[in-house]
């Protein structure tokens, strides 16, 4: 069983620079929850709670990526573009952090620094004790007086999707200026030295197509101001691959890890349900342990334990996660690197 995506890592010491980083000031806690993750999927243990929740506070965005699936006609008609309610946030929170729920990410399939509310939602986060409070964003609206904000409120983990360098990145992330949002990761390292702030720790990560002919130039561009570099393959997120080999026997971590609620409070199957074909509760009419031991997920864990998940589950079917890949060696600079690649995938993006 496969726990974890197929992200690669640039630097290995820098990556346990960066995970020490990541549980500091609650590193038992860090262990713990590290623990959880890894076992529990393998043993088919439901916890009391989920160890983690992505609460999607916005599912709008503010760029138009080409290899985005935002940019599907039925995405468009299926997911309306909204923000969550500080309201909604609140009662997530308040039961979550009840029950000493560990970790949360404030994003999913929009942009979350365009939501009004984004730094009184990570101050209250952090003050009803949630351990790590992260985000995933593309930094167009996070300009670096709206960043230093969001480490005062105590955000721990900042994840920045920043594929490419030059035209290549202005290509990719329209309409974002490379040098701008360069200078911008720039100035969020001067926020934090001159604040002698470890956290929010900071992750820069890109699609492989997009550096692959110049990925030292990349790495040497950003060591110097972030906590962890990594790219990734080049998923079919606008699910155009037709050719599709699945692993055999495939079954599925993330249903005993982390639950996803929506913009609008809906619980969806998982991270990768990004249409919301599967719905599996609504926070406005259940609680979140209502949801994680209710029917629908009890179902799709039996389902997923047979090894029918591909064959009875349409999210499933769609899912990167279950295809098969293989591995290629490529390089950053002398720096050899192994890359899990889907099988029958094509490396243009957009394609």
């Amino acid at each position: 069983m496969r726990i974890n995506k197929d992200q690669i890592n640039i630097s290995r010491l820098k990556r346990l620079q960066f995970d020490f980083k990541r549980g500091k000031g609650h590193f038992l806690g860090y262990i713990k929850n590290r623990v959880i993750w890894h076992v529990y999927p393998r043993l088919h243990r439901t916890s009391k709670y989920p160890d983690h929740v992505d609460i999607e506070i916005s599912s709008k965005c503010n760029m138009k990526c080409p290899m985005c699936y935002t940019n599907i006609k039925e995405f468009k008609k299926s997911v309306k573009k909204q923000f969550m309610s500080f309201e909604i946030f609140k009662k997530i929170l308040d039961e979550l952090t009840e029950n000493q729920i560990y970790s949360i990410r404030l994003s999913f399939r929009g942009e979350p620094f365009i939501h009004k509310d984004i730094i009184k939602m990570i101050r209250y986060a952090k003050e009803k004790g949630i351990k790590e409070v992260s985000t995933l964003s593309n930094i167009l609206a996070l300009k670096p007086d709206l960043f230093k904000e969001a480490m005062h409120a105590g955000l721990d983990w900042l994840t920045i999707s920043f594929d490419g360098t030059g035209e290549t990145y202005e290509k990719i992330r329209k309409p974002a200026k490379f040098d701008e949002s360069y200078r911008k990761i720039k100035e969020y390292k001067r926020i934090k030295d001159k604040a002698k702030s470890i956290k929010p720790i900071i992750k820069v990560q890109s699609i492989w197509p997009a550096i692959k002919d110049n990925a030292e130039t990349y790495y040497k561009l950003f060591e110097p101001y972030v906590d962890d570099i990594a790219v990734n393959p080049l998923y079919d997120y606008l699910h155009k691959d037709s050719e599709i080999i699945y692993e055999k026997n495939f079954d599925c971590p993330s249903i005993y890890q982390r639950l996803v609620i929506s913009s609008a409070g809906k619980a969806l199957l998982c991270i990768n349900d990004e249409r919301g074909l599967y719905p599996i509760g609504d926070i406005s009419k259940e609680t979140i342990y209502e949801i994680w031991h209710g029917q629908k997920l009890t179902e799709v864990r039996r389902i997923h334990r047979n090894h029918e998940g591909l064959i009875r589950i349409k999210p499933c079917k769609d899912c990167y996660f279950p295809r098969q890949t293989y591995k290629t060696v490529e390089y950053v600079g002398e720096k050899k690197i192994h890359i899990n690649k889907l099988v029958n995938r094509t490396e243009e993006i957009g394609k």
